[in-house]
């Protein structure tokens, strides 16, 4: 299993999440290819995008109930 997830950034213009794991590394994960699937379709609203924040197990969580684990973020990501 990856490092958690410790702090998360977001760039709404392009709808990316810049994640800082807990080792340092930063990776940027682009989350615009999921915006029309299921409860991702409500963070195409760039406030609902915005407002994520990092869950207990150190993955990213929207209000919406859309999610992301860390590994999918660090895996499917690139360096920040």
């Amino acid at each position: 299993m990856l490092p958690r997830i410790v702090k998360v950034e977001t760039e709404p213009e392009n709808y990316t999440v810049v994640a800082t794991f807990a080792t340092g590394e930063r990776r940027r994960y682009d989350v615009s290819p999921l915006l029309g699937r299921g409860v991702f379709q409500t963070l195409a609203d760039k406030d609902a995008f915005s407002a994520v924040s990092v869950d207990e197990m150190g993955g990213l969580v929207w209000e919406s109930g859309a999610d992301l684990s860390r590994d999918t973020v660090y895996l499917g990501g690139e360096p920040a």
